[in-house]
């Protein structure tokens, strides 16, 4: 299944031999997996908003008869444009996203703190171990995590 996980370019000739070989004993893996390539390359590859848009309808003209895979098309109908807007400047919301869930993990680790300080420690903590990643947006980070402190600070004891 690890190979399953990963994208074809980052494949072995090995890893693609076992691929294959899962694909042989499950079969219908093969179809979702090459979905999903399909889709990452319109992503890694479209110049643009209307290319892409393009690119994805003969996409789902292709895989019309399958009702698992079109549900990704009903979930793209609903958010069309916040996600061909990607295509205009290639930024996503993902290191947004990676805070959003190392604070809820954080906060479900912290049951039992007495204080909000110590939660907001915790969660600053956090946010320097991201520097290394994220060089531009700590700082914001930062500002953001000690104005909710300052919003919140009257609330808890």
């Amino acid at each position: 299944m690890w190979q399953f996980r990963r994208r074809r370019r980052d494949l072995t000739k090995q890893d693609e031999d076992e691929l294959y070989e899962l694909f042989a004993r499950v079969p219908d893996l093969e179809l979702p997996y090459c979905f999903r390539e399909d889709v990452a390359e319109i992503f890694d590859t479209a110049k643009n908003r209307q290319e892409a848009s393009e690119r994805l309808e003969e996409l789902r003209a292709v895989i019309a008869d399958e009702p698992e895979l079109l549900e990704f098309f009903a979930l793209y109908d609903r958010w069309r444009d916040g996600i061909l807007a990607y295509f205009d400047r290639r930024e996503t919301s993902a290191a947004v996203e990676g805070l959003n869930t190392k604070a809820r993990v954080i906060t479900r680790r912290s049951y039992g703190l007495k204080s909000a300080d110590s939660l907001w420690r915790r969660l600053s903590l956090e946010v320097n171990r991201l520097g290394g990643l994220a060089h531009r947006t700590v700082s914001d980070l930062h500002a953001l995590a000690r104005g909710i402190q300052a919003t919140f600070r009257g609330y808890y004891t």
